[in-house]
């Protein structure tokens, strides 16, 4: 397992954690891997708005220029060659 060093990301620039730095020769630049644990860095998903949407979709009927979902799956695997059969 790659060793995690905890940090605090703050105007573009990563402020050590308790275990501090990893140690590095001067200079020389390292990868790092960094996840975002907080959700306040994300902007605010509008719910209602998508939900309106979704709403004004269902009460128009819905998409119906798909045709039918069975014919298209029995089109699509009778198309396709199998690995390792000749045809």
């Amino acid at each position: 397992m790659l060793p995690t060093y905890p940090a605090v990301l703050r105007d573009g620039h990563l402020e050590w954690g308790n275990e501090g730095a990893p140690v590095v020769s001067p200079n020389q630049p390292i990868p790092v891997h960094v996840t975002v644990l907080a959700s306040e860095c994300l902007p605010a998903a509008n719910g209602a708005a998508m939900a309106a949407a979704l709403a004004a979709i269902a009460a128009a009927g819905g998409p119906t220029n798909f045709g039918d979902p069975d014919e298209w799956q029995r089109e699509s695997r009778a198309d396709r060659t199998l690995p390792g059969r000749i045809q």
